[in-house]
């Protein structure tokens, strides 16, 4: 099944390019949200395809959700995380898939169009990228390590939206922060070492399940943003390799 994602995942991405090649239209969700006709493309492409690989199951997906959780099996999909970036031809984006069966995120999927990069999972069966294992790093202190986050849009006058004592935290200790606009890339770059961790507060299910996997199936550790366990409901998130992350952890409050 993992290749089928996989191959569905690669398809999403070649939309996404040919609607950048002709110039997607633009629209604003909220003062700084922007959603394309490629994310609608996107979207529609993989709500059938993937209807294809497990008939009648559910589909969450972020320009269609409703907010509730679909009974499992389901998918979790972003048609393409990043889309502020991609509107404005910045270079990171990507198509995110997850199925959710039982309890847990059972295959997990995201493909950077750009790089040609395909980062996918089992649960239970270790993470790839192009089919090669990928495991994250086991760096054990804070001073030699590459972290990322991320920003919400959530964001006004007087209210930055982000915790600024929890990013003067990292800025001290860490080789660099990050900022790379596609949470689901930045999970994968936990997953294959590029990056030691991650952290973002205002996530949306679409945003993180295939990448926590990932991260968990590469060796890595993965909790909600504040400690104990993520689930999909977390809102947030803390992932990193599994030597560092209590450092990580003491930084937010």
């Amino acid at each position: 099944m993992l290749e089928e994602i996989e191959r569905a995942a690669a398809e999403a991405g070649s939309i996404l390019m040919e609607t950048a090649r002709e110039g997607p239209d633009i629209r604003r969700k909220s003062a700084r949200e922007l959603v394309t006709t490629a994310d609608i493309r996107s979207e529609e492409f993989l709500r059938g395809r993937l209807s294809e690989i497990i008939p009648g199951a559910g589909f969450m997906g972020e320009e269609s959700s409703s907010g509730g959780f679909p009974d499992p099996p389901f998918w979790i999909v972003d048609p393409l995380d990043g889309t502020n970036n991609y509107a404005h031809g910045f270079p990171m984006f990507s198509v995110s898939i997850a199925l959710w069966e039982g309890d847990r995120v059972a295959f997990g999927c995201v493909h950077d169009p750009l790089r040609r990069e395909t980062f996918s999972a089992e649960a239970g069966c270790g993470a790839t990228l192009n089919g090669s294992r990928v495991s994250c790093t086991r760096r054990g202190d804070l001073s030699d390590c590459l972290v990322a986050t991320g920003f919400p849009y959530s964001r006004k006058e007087g209210d930055p939206g982000v915790d600024l004592g929890v990013l003067a935290y990292f800025l001290q200790r860490v080789q660099g922060v990050r900022r790379g606009g596609s949470a689901a890339l930045d999970l994968s770059y936990v997953a294959s070492g590029r990056l030691d961790g991650f952290y973002e507060q205002s996530l949306k299910p679409w945003d993180m399940a295939a990448g926590c996997l990932l991260v968990m199936e590469s060796g890595g550790k993965v909790t909600a943003y504040q400690g104990g366990a993520w689930t999909l409901s977390s809102g947030g998130v803390l992932a990193s390799g599994p030597v560092i992350h209590d450092a990580m952890r003491r930084g937010i409050p």
